[in-house]
């Protein structure tokens, strides 16, 4: 099954650069995008995303509260999110870590790094659900 990754942004020329890695680099991911806060935390529950890709400079509910919002729900608080942000400043690392992010990248992005990333994060997805995968019937 492939995985669907949320990408929570509002700018489209960000949108259309991480869909453009997407296909160039052969993610093996479904990427949904949400343009702000309020829609990430209408679909996140229902979509079970393996991955959300979260600007932290959103209009309404900015980033780092959807995060602190998506992470106190139980529906979605196993949820990775990676913050992909503008805010490069001393401190802004740390308040997107203390709402919940687990990966920090800046804007402009190292296409190649986070690419790579991803598809590290992806290998991990998929090995841990091969150990998860029901035992083939040992009878036949």
């Amino acid at each position: 099954m492939i995985p669907t990754i949320m990408l929570i942004e509002d700018n489209f020329n960000n949108i259309s650069l991480l869909e453009d890695i997407f296909k160039f680099d052969n993610i093996p991911a479904k990427l949904s995008v949400m343009q702000d806060g309020e829609e990430a935390l209408r679909c996140a529950a229902r979509l079970q995303p393996a991955l959300i890709l979260m600007d932290l400079r959103l209009p309404g509910i900015d980033g780092l509260e959807t995060t602190q919002i998506l992470k106190s729900c139980s529906l979605t608080k196993d949820i990775p999110v990676w913050a992909i942000t503008a805010y490069a400043m001393p401190g802004d690392e740390e308040r997107a870590r203390a709402a919940g992010c687990c990966e920090y990248f800046t804007k402009p992005t190292n296409t190649r790094d986070f690419a790579d990333r991803l598809r590290k994060f992806l290998n991990e997805l998929a090995a841990k659900e091969q150990d998860y995968a029901p035992a083939e019937n040992l009878n036949r």
